[in-house]
């Protein structure tokens, strides 16, 4: 399926997400994606590859084999399972990722380490409002429940 149709099948907000998270990895803001951004995004995801598994998957999606992934070469890999429901095991690892003090909860000090290790440099006050979005008991931490929440309705 050619990269049109595929994005032409996700509403306008499902097109931001993927915008967003390709953003996360495009780090130097080039409109494109090298080896070296996907390696150290996975890496700050906690999956850690070698430099020849970052290659091959690079490869991989780097359809045009121009040495760069755009959006649409992102999208179209990314798509059909960023937005596919998830398991309760999976939505527990990928929870169990975020949380490296494993009390639970995910923190401001947690969520900004993570977005630091993506290049995003957020103050504490910026993390504090984001986890606010997610936070449905008011006590300023992200709970699995609210974890699960946040990823089953997107």
């Amino acid at each position: 399926m050619s990269h049109n149709v595929k994005l032409r099948k996700l509403t306008s907000s499902q097109i931001k997400e993927l915008r967003q998270a390709f953003d996360l990895f495009d780090t130097d803001n080039s409109g494109g994606i090298s080896v070296v951004e996907l390696k150290q995004a996975l890496g700050a995801l906690g999956v850690k590859v070698t430099d020849q598994e970052a290659r091959q998957m690079f490869s991989a999606i780097d359809i045009d084999k121009n040495g760069r992934i755009e959006f649409e070469e992102f999208a179209d890999v990314v798509a059909d399972s960023y937005f596919k429901k998830f398991s309760r095991a999976e939505i527990l690892e990928a929870f169990q990722r975020f949380d490296h003090n494993h009390d639970g909860y995910i923190e401001v000090d947690e969520l900004k380490s993570i977005l630091a290790r993506l290049g995003r440099n957020f103050s504490n006050d910026e993390v504090r409002r984001m986890i606010a979005q997610v936070d449905r008991d008011g006590n300023g931490k992200i709970s699995i429940e609210e974890f699960a929440a946040l990823v089953e309705n997107h």
